[in-house]
């Protein structure tokens, strides 16, 4: 089965392979196309001497991009950077993009350091050094943060205090309850983003960056570079975003299409029918005003790209999306190897 992987990070953001590994590992798992799509972060020098040298391979790869965007200016409490937009097809050479990527990072190291002092007050073990090394020096993402908290085993006890005071708290606040159970359910991996690493966590340690462009800020500068804009993983801004909001965007042609492939470590959870109803609702919705769908594994490891080789279920809808994106004229297939 050709899957496709459309939103894909590696070490140039918040991955833990290089352009080099995680290409190599989806041509051995079949994948038959690979879109890089690192957070704020373009195709830099090395990589694409690397991928301009695998240009003959079977398997075909496209420059991408998800933008930590800020909300339509109609749409109040969801913060910036909290709506994710995937760019396919960007110029990574594209001058306004590279100034943005600029700016993200810088904006990327400022929030870390507040984060990591927030953490600190609360008695985690953790520096700004820790979260550089988890990131390379590069870009500091929200799991770059929870590898440094990792890194000092002391902080488990600190981690287990807080989700026994969370559950506690559960018993007499429905709040916090339908986050503890929310929490409980995604897994371990789950447990830092719900209880101090997001803007709806327990515990208030987590910053917004104090750079990012709104939604349409965001489609100008991917469409300028020849890129589309996609809206990722929906169901992360949802209950800021209404599905009549997002039908005002399409009409509006204010973006180009929806991921309507996301969640994989949803599969098999309590909510997996939840969200394969929400994505059935989007592709209506995209048929309706002729967009785009795209979408993929997410994945910032091997871990993510083997499981999405073995979730047919999951991954066959990814089967000629590019295709399709491509016959739509929209996109610049020069950044690709299509």
């Amino acid at each position: 089965m050709a899957f496709e992987s459309l939103h894909t990070h590696t070490t140039l953001s918040d991955g833990k392979l290089s352009h080099k590994e995680m290409f190599e590992l989806a041509e051995s798992l079949g994948i038959s196309v690979i879109a890089f799509t690192d957070h704020d972060a373009v195709l830099n020098d090395e990589a694409l001497a690397y991928l301009e040298s695998v240009r003959s391979s079977e398997m075909k790869w496209a420059s991408g991009i998800e933008i930590s965007s800020a909300p339509p200016k109609e749409i109040e409490g969801l913060g910036k950077g909290g709506l994710h937009v995937i760019g396919l097809f960007v110029d990574p050479k594209n001058q306004a993009l590279k100034e943005h990527c600029q700016k993200a990072q810088a904006a990327r190291i400022e929030r870390m350091q507040k984060i990591v002092s927030n953490l600190q007050s609360l008695g985690f073990i953790i520096s700004e050094e820790d979260c550089l090394k988890a990131s390379g020096g590069e870009t500091v993402g929200r799991p770059h943060i929870v590898e440094a908290v990792n890194s000092h085993p002391e902080n488990e006890n600190t981690v287990r205090e807080l989700v026994a005071k969370m559950e506690k708290d559960s018993l007499t606040d429905e709040t916090i309850k339908a986050k503890y159970e929310a929490m409980m359910n995604g897994g371990s991996h789950q447990i830092p983003y719900s209880l101090f690493l997001s803007q709806d966590a327990y515990l208030p340690t987590y910053v917004d960056v104090s750079y990012a462009p709104d939604l349409d800020e965001t489609v100008t500068l991917i469409r300028n570079a020849g890129g589309i804009a996609m809206i990722a993983h929906y169901f992360t801004v949802k209950k800021k975003m209404p599905f009549s909001f997002i039908e005002k965007l399409l009409a509006e042609k204010r973006i180009d299409g929806m991921e309507t492939i996301y969640g994989l470590w949803h599969v098999g959870k309590n909510d997996e029918q939840e969200l394969e109803t929400e994505k059935m609702e989007i592709r209506n919705l995209l048929k309706k005003y002729m967009a785009l769908e795209s979408g993929g594994p997410d994945a910032h490891n091997e871990e993510d790209m083997r499981r999405y080789a073995e979730e047919p279920d999951f991954a066959t809808p990814s089967i000629g999306m590019t295709e399709k994106i491509l016959f739509s004229g929209k996109a610049d297939k020069k950044q690709s190897t299509l």
